[in-house]
Formats: C-alpha cells, sequence, structure tokens
C-alpha cells in the first residue's frame, strides 16, 4: 500500500527551523523520506554496512510475521512488565523498517497491529505497582521519555501509511499526548540537578519526539530550549541534560567532560545514545543542536569516547578532570577523576559519527574509532536504545572537499594563549601560526599531528596578537582567525556615573578589536543617586533592584579581572554586588556578606561545588570601597580598595566554564537586592596586577 502524503513539503519548510515555524517535516524524526531512499539504494548496490545489516534484520526474529503483540494496561519499571513494551516497540521499530526498505505491507500491518494492541489497553506507566513494598525511584520518568520517544519513531515511519487507520493513529498519538509526554515535560518545566544527565536526556529525548509525532509545536520547542539552555529572557534553571551543564569543563583540546564522567562508562554512553538521537531529530526539523557552542556535544562525544578507548600499549587513556559534585549525593560528595573501570560497548555513536564527520567533514578521531568497535552490538536488552543504528544512520563517507580547521579559540589561561579548533577530514596535521596583523603574514609557530588533542599553548611576548591554524594533507583554507591581547586588556568599561546622559551605557570590545555600545536595564526600582565625585551613581533598595548587563561580557574568558565601586547602607546575608552565569546552578558572584566574611565564589553545578574566595571580614559600610576580583590560572585574588584581602590557588572554574546568559549589577539570582549604591564597572580579559587594582583603586 503506497505512503499517505499530506502537508508542507521538505523544500516550503526548509528554511525555517521547526522551533520558529511550529511546522514539523514528516516523517522527520531519526529517518525520513531521503535517507529511506539512500539505504534503498546503499541496500540495492549491494554497499556495506547496509547490505550486512539489511540481510541481518530480514533474518531476525523480530521481524517475524507470527509474534503476536503482548500489550499490557499497566507497565511499571520495577517489574517485569516494561520487558513486554521493550519487545514490542523494539519489534515494530523493526517491522516498520522492513516495509519501508522493501514496500512489503505485510510488515507495517504487523508493525501497525502493535501500535493499535498498546494504544488500545495501555492506561498507565510508573515505577512500583500500588500497594507493593519496592523502593519508588521515580524511574518512570526514564521509561516515559525513553519508551515515548521509541513509540513515537514508529509511529512517525507508519503516519504515512494508508493501511493505519486514521482514527487508529489518532488514538496512538493520544496514548502518547496523555500517559507520555506530560511526564517530560513536567520533568523539563524547572531544571533539577539532583538527577544526572541521562534523566533529562531521556525527557527531552520524549518530548521532542512526541511533539513532532503528536503536532505539539510547544513540547518541541520546550526541549529545543531546555537543551540549549535558552531562557527566552525569563530567569529560570536548567538540568544535567542541558549542554551548558551536560558539559561541565571544556579542557583544551575540545575535550568536554561529560556529567556522568566520573560516575560510570554506561551512563556516559547512555547520555551519548540519548543526545544522538536528539540532535538527529532536531537536525531533521531544521535544527542544528549539534552545533550549538561551537560544537560542544561533539567535544563530549570525543571526551566519553576517549575514556571508552585503550592506547597503543592496550591501557585506557589518562583523561583530564576538573573535581565535580556528584548532583545526587549529599554535599561533600566530589568526583575527582574518570571512572574507567568498566569500558562500555554500547552502540550509542552513529548519529554523532555520521553528523560531524560523514556529513559535516570535521575530523572526531576518538568517535570514528569507537564507532568501529561497537558496530556490532546493536540489541538493546535494557531498552535504552534504538537497535540496528548501523542500518539506519550509517552515513557513506564524507567526499566532499577538505573543510578547514573551525572553531578556533584562544583564551588567555594564566597569561598564555591555549588554542583549540575543531580538526577537517583528511588531514594529516595542523600548522598553528601567528601574526601581529590580522591579516597576516603569519608566522609559523608549531606542526600538530592529527593523531594528537588539537591545542597549544604559545608564550609569545607582550602585545596584540592574531593566530590562524590550517590543514596539511590536502587543499584546505586557514581557520577563523582570532585576536588576542597579552598580558590583557580592557573588555568593558561602564562609568555608571549619569554623566553625559550615557546613564547605564558602557562600551564593549568586539572580538575583532573595536569597540561597540553595550547599554545596561535598570530594573525593579533601580534608579540614580549620588555618586563619590559629585556624579551620580545606581541605587539598589535592598529589595529587588538591579542592573541587567548584556550577555556576552565575559564570554571565552578564562584569565580575567572585575572591578567596581560600591557604597553600602546596609549588608544582608547572601546579597549580590555581581552576579554572572548561565543560571542559577552555574555562576559567579561578589557577595558582600557571608557567615564568614566577604567573598568570590563560582560554581558550575549549584553551591555543591562552590570554590570560593572569603576575606576575613565583611565589606565595610557608608563608605565607598573599591572591590575586585582576578584570576589567572587557579590563583584568585580578591581585593577591597587596592589591598588583597583573599586569596586561592585551586579555582579551576572561569567565566568561560560557567557561561554568562545571566549578568546583574546589585542582585542575584533569588536574595534580596544590595542595599546601596554602585558604579565604575569594569571587566578585563587578563589578570591585572596588585599594582594595576591598587592604581584603579585611587
Amino acid at each position: 500500500m503506497p505512503l499517505l502524503t499530506s502537508g508542507p513539503t521538505l523544500a516550503q519548510t526548509a528554511a525555517v527551523p521547526a522551533s520558529v515555524s511550529g511546522v514539523f517535516r514528516h516523517p522527520g524524526l531519526l529517518i525520513t523520506d531521503a535517507d529511506f531512499k539512500r539505504i534503498r539504494d546503499h541496500i540495492a548496490a549491494g554497499q556495506q554496512p547496509w547490505t550486512d545489516w539489511w540481510n541481518k534484520l530480514c533474518a531476525d526474529r523480530a521481524t517475524a510475521l507470527d509474534i503476536e503483540p503482548n500489550p499490557q494496561a499497566e507497565v511499571y519499571r520495577a517489574d517485569n512488565s516494561k520487558y513486554a513494551m521493550y519487545r514490542d516497540i523494539q519489534r515494530a521499530w523493526c517491522l516498520a523498517l522492513r516495509w519501508r526498505l522493501s514496500d512489503n505491507p505485510q510488515y507495517a500491518n504487523k508493525a501497525v497491529e502493535t501500535l493499535d494492541a498498546w494504544s488500545g489497553k495501555l492506561k498507565v506507566i510508573g515505577t512500583v505497582r500500588p500497594g507493593s513494598t519496592a523502593h519508588d525511584d521515580h524511574t518512570f520518568i526514564l521509561l516515559a521519555g525513553i519508551q515515548g520517544h521509541q513509540w513515537a519513531q514508529v509511529g512517525e515511519i507508519l503516519r504515512g501509511y494508508r493501511g493505519w487507520p486514521r482514527a487508529n493513529l489518532a488514538r496512538f498519538q493520544q496514548m502518547l499526548s496523555t500517559i507520555f509526554a506530560p511526564i517530560s515535560s513536567q520533568f523539563l518545566s524547572e531544571g533539577r540537578l539532583g538527577s544526572h544527565a541521562n534523566w533529562e536526556l531521556a525527557s527531552l529525548c520524549g518530548a521532542l519526539a512526541m511533539g513532532v509525532f503528536c503536532d505539539k509545536p510547544d513540547l518541541y520547542r520546550q526541549a529545543c530550549d531546555v537543551y540549549a539552555g535558552n531562557n527566552r529572557g525569563k530567569l529560570r534553571n536548567f538540568g544535567n541534560g542541558s549542554i551548558v551543564h551536560g558539559v561541565y569543563f571544556m579542557h583544551p583540546g575540545y575535550l568536554g567532560q561529560w556529567e556522568e564522567s566520573g560516575r560510570d562508562q554506561g551512563h556516559s554512553t547512555l547520555g551519548m545514545s540519548l543526545g544522538g538521537d536528539l540532535l538527529e531529530m532536531a537536525w531533521n526539523q531544521g535544527d542544528d543542536l549539534y552545533g550549538l557552542y561551537n560544537n560542544r556535544f561533539l567535544a563530549a562525544a570525543e571526551y566519553v569516547a576517549r575514556s571508552n578507548l585503550l592506547d597503543e600499549h592496550g591501557r585506557t587513556y589518562p583523561m583530564p578532570f576538573a573535581p565535580e559534585h556528584n548532583p545526587s549525593q549529599p554535599h561533600p560528595s566530589k568526583w575527582t577523576e574518570v571512572n574507567q573501570s568498566f569500558r562500555h560497548g554500547r552502540n550509542a555513536w552513529e548519529p554523532i559519527y555520521n553528523h560531524y564527520v560523514n556529513r559535516m567533514g570535521l575530523a572526531a578521531p576518538n568517535v570514528a574509532r569507537i564507532v568501529k568497535q561497537v558496530e556490532p552490538n546493536y540489541w538493546s536488552g535494557n531498552g535504552d536504545d534504538m537497535v540496528f543504528p548501523t542500518l539506519t544512520q550509517r552515513r557513506a563517507p564524507y567526499a566532499g572537499p577538505m573543510k578547514p580547521p573551525s572553531g578556533l579559540a584562544a583564551p588567555l589561561r594564566n597569561g598564555r594563549p591555549v588554542l583549540s579548533w575543531w580538526g577537517s577530514v583528511g588531514a594529516v596535521s595542523y600548522a598553528v601560526k601567528r601574526s601581529a596583523n590580522a591579516n597576516g603574514p603569519f608566522m609559523h609557530l608549531t606542526t600538530v599531528p592529527a593523531s594528537q588533542l588539537l591545542t597549544h599553548t604559545d608564550a609569545p611576548p607582550a602585545g596584540v596578537w592574531y593566530y590562524q591554524v590550517t590543514a596539511l594533507g590536502g587543499a584546505s583554507a586557514g581557520s577563523n582567525v582570532v585576536r588576542v591581547a597579552v598580558p590583557g586588556e580592557a573588555r568593558l568599561l561602564m562609568p555608571l556615573n549619569g554623566q553625559n546622559g550615557t546613564g547605564t551605557m558602557g562600551i564593549l570590545l568586539t572580538p575583532a578589536g573595536g569597540w561597540t555600545l553595550a547599554d545596561g536595564q535598570l530594573l525593579d526600582g533601580a534608579t540614580w543617586g549620588e555618586g563619590r565625585l559629585k556624579d551620580k551613581a545606581v541605587v539598589f533598595d535592598g529589595k529587588k533592584a538591579g542592573l541587567q548587563l548584556p550577555a556576552g561580557i565575559f564570554s571565552g574568558l578564562d584569565d580575567f579581572t572585575v572591578c567596581l565601586w560600591a557604597y553600602a547602607n546596609s549588608l544582608n546575608w547572601d546579597t549580590a554586588l555581581f552576579f554572572v552565569g548561565q543560571d542559577g546552578f552555574s555562576s559567579m558572584s561578589i557577595v558582600p556578606k557571608t557567615g564568614g566574611g566577604m567573598r568570590f565564589v563560582i560554581f558550575g553545578a549549584s553551591h555543591n561545588d562552590a570554590q570560593i574566595m572569603q576575606a576575613p571580614g565583611d565589606m565595610p559600610v557608608r563608605r565607598w570601597v573599591h572591590v575586585a576580583v582576578t584570576l589567572k590560572g587557579t590563583t584568585g585574588r580578591l581585593y577591597l580598595d587596592g589591598k588583597e584581602v583573599a586569596n586561592a590557588d585551586d579555582i579551576v572554574l572561569s567565566p568561560r566554564q560557567v557561561g554568562d546568559q545571566v549578568a546583574f549589577l546589585g542582585r542575584n539570582w533569588q536574595h534580596p537586592s544590595f542595599d546601596g549604591r554602585v558604579q565604575g564597572l569594569r571587566v578585563h580579559a587578563g589578570a591585572l596586577s596588585a599594582t594595576e587594582v591598587a592604581a584603579l583603586a585611587k
């Protein structure tokens, strides 16, 4: 029976992503019509690995037509009822694949029979049955997300089958919309760092997949926004499935420390499996979540893949690791290294490998190695993963022109530019170059083999420098050019003195070295009052008032300086002079009064992993004081009136790691605002010396 087609064509919707238009492309989850044609063409030509996997699918008992579905009225993750759902989802998926790749309607009919049986019977999903004394660990959330997304995959393929009555299709959509989707949506409604990344990724996959299949744009947008950490102007927190928290720390060479790497590799690779599915589904709807924040998910994939590989001597690789709090345990409970006690062979890598490497032409050496090792693992007895991923996701090797290296960045770390970049398929090595001018000529510094981490730490003389990387081994243009000032330079100057009609206006240095206007916004009763030099200052009322700063001020900074003038009428516990971060879980702030004195604090996964510099006393009141914080490498210093009052040598986190989507003066995330006045905000890329800080305090 032929396909049923309806709605806008791909050409009509290609220019606008579904997160914007609210219009979906069908089929448009893990496999599109174009994908099915591509796979059929590979099989018809006898090409590998598609032909072998097609033969395995056809020979597998999962596609037998004499097996009856086993629907349940209630499914609980803590008992055997879940296995009936796992098996029937996987069988229906295999049957749907066999139909689309052979055009034999018998397989579509059997798959439809399975979906109809479940939508006609299932009423409840949960963790433990009512009255059970078993521990309720709330893993019904995982069941709703993972199995909700998998059911939607099958339904999305079959929605175009004319042999599936429209009323039955609607009933199946209703089952997902009322039993599964509300659980995923609720879990995503407010970030929870008490659970690990795979919990939220399960809900993200469920919400996004069911949003598409059930034509619910709001559910789809919710998944996109939570994954991206996009607060759309409303203060909210994000959980560990959000990419800004899932990659806890970005190490040189773009190794992105995954949130669960200190836990174990089974859960880390589950994050890769769910993340790859999520990103591929969004891609097929026109939303590029793969490329967010300079391919941040690829950095995680490279880190997790490397954690599960062996070197040439048969040993696990030593992995860089930033100490991180275990979110499911009480404070303090820190992971201090990657848990490589058990390497996991989950076939989690096909969407990731085939997008970044085969579709985009980016080098992903660790992912490319591991995908070959785990390809034979195609069944998922625990119901976590989509089966036959090599058949469905493998793309022909990248055959386009060599891409130039990309995403080059060079933040100052301990006073030296630390370069990282994304490599190119086909490159054998990379030439790192430096110039005193943006347009060159560039001087060769070093050559980095493609087999090594793509990073280089330079030690140039003081001055402004420009860096570029080129790939060797084929024709390729140079990377983007990045500008770095050594040992640093002003990034933001915001007088806040009310003179010359400037109000909250300041100037912000652009990446190219020019200056642009940056305007703050007075919030919730913030106003103007007397300044320190017969001028004006911003006044905060000790209640809700604040000054919102533009996002991006701290973008890409490791070494940094922030300083300002402040006058406190009184001090309240845990108010903030200054607050910057991705959200309330990942931020840094200057706090005038705590239980032990004025402090600077930075954390990447809530206050449980806070890194602190604390002065012996609170900030003085009823006089103007100058407050400054510097960070150089891992050494932080807190200054009051030009004199150092606290320091620490273990500040691993930096603005680049915690983000700056939200930036305030005079308030933080949830406490009452500062009671006093502020002016003279300055931010520097690089750490000012004690002499330079003292000069600013005069």
